[in-house]
């Protein structure tokens, strides 16, 4: 509800800044970018808000989009900070985001709060209001209404995970999109040893076991499986541990951030068009960004990690780094920064 009152704020008063109330672009990354997905469909927002959107490495279909049971967490951060928690915390809720509200935000921060692997403890939620309990129905306008059906009736009904939703577009989608992703988005969750020795078979095989219990309900076995047979190079007699690593790095990228954010490019696009015909609707595009900046902090082989683009998108090169980026660019990194402004400032002016 927060970002849709910017979204009215902007609509307001843009104009006495410079702005144009009716070429506003959003932009997201990871969580941010599934915020952004679920205002795409929620019906809660009035047309003419927003007109483009930028999705970076995130989509309302990661299994990490929504967060599952947000009492739960909200009950243990209040613990973690010394709030007292009412009996009856449904109805009484007000009185622990009371108490929060008093909580300096550096004691916020340094609460020790831990989803479950591979999800999140904080992000979006179902509030009955933008993302409803059937949010499922509030994508009518991008599928087929038969394949809609059987997603409403196996997802809501029998609790299917979104991880497990498979959709047919529609291509009614009124925002122009951009999305991307880097090539080794999960990069980050491995250990400075798992990077530099990898590991052997054991250790994959808990991992994706892990996810695939995280973010699917039925026929975990199979997926597992599936997943272990599609990332092993079967060519190699002997899977070494460096092999093994990518392998699962390359699972773990495409299961959370590559295929939900493709399959929401997919959902989200216009039909093509006919030999003959002029393209209508609006305009999808799908990068993906594969330079991995000299002075970073992982090894030149391991490929891109999640959010290595965003000093290139805010042009850190270009004023010599600043907050938490790099501070040494190369002039090959201070033309790419270049070029990714201007890419998407030209979507945001033109779509």
């Amino acid at each position: 509800m927060d970002q849709i009152a910017a979204l009215h704020w902007i609509q307001q008063n843009i104009a006495l800044f410079g702005g144009d109330p009716t070429n506003v672009t959003l932009a997201g990354h990871g969580s941010g970018a599934a915020c952004i997905n679920f205002l795409m469909i929620s019906p809660t927002v009035m047309p003419g808000l927003f007109h483009r959107t930028i999705l970076l490495s995130g989509s309302a279909l990661a299994s990490w989009a929504l967060v599952e049971d947000p009492v739960n967490y909200a009950v243990k951060l209040a613990r973690e900070v010394n709030c007292s928690i009412p009996e009856d915390v449904g109805k009484d809720h007000e009185s622990i985001v009371d108490c929060l509200r008093q909580v300096p935000l550096v004691h916020l921060l340094q609460a020790d709060i831990t989803p479950p692997a591979y999800l999140s403890a904080f992000g979006p939620s179902v509030d009955g209001v933008v993302i409803k309990a059937d949010f499922a129905k509030e994508l009518v306008t991008y599928f087929k209404p038969q394949d809609l059906q059987n997603f409403v009736g196996s997802s809501v009904n029998s609790n299917m995970k979104r991880s497990e939703a498979s959709l047919t577009p529609r291509g009614s989608n009124p925002y122009d999109l951009l999305f991307g992703v880097v090539t080794s988005e999960a990069l980050w969750r491995f250990s400075n040893n798992d990077i530099t020795a990898g590991f052997e078979g054991e250790r994959r095989d808990k991992i994706i076991r892990t996810y695939v219990r995280n973010a699917y309900t039925y026929h975990l076995s199979e997926i597992f499986f599936t997943v272990v047979n599609e990332y092993t190079d079967w060519e190699r007699t002997v899977q070494h541990p460096i092999n093994t690593r990518d392998a699962v790095v390359a699972a773990l990228s495409d299961a959370q951030f590559v295929a939900p954010l493709v399959q929401t490019g997919d959902l989200l696009s216009a039909r093509p068009p006919q030999p003959g015909q002029e393209q209508r609707g609006p305009k999808t595009f799908f990068y993906v960004f594969d330079y991995q900046t000299k002075e970073g902090d992982y090894p030149q082989r391991m490929g891109t990690v999640h959010g290595e683009e965003l000093p290139y998108i805010f042009g850190a090169p270009l004023v010599d780094g600043f907050s938490h980026f790099p501070k040494n660019y190369t002039r090959a990194e201070l033309a790419l920064s270049e070029s990714f402004i201007i890419y998407v400032a030209n979507f945001a002016r033109t779509g």
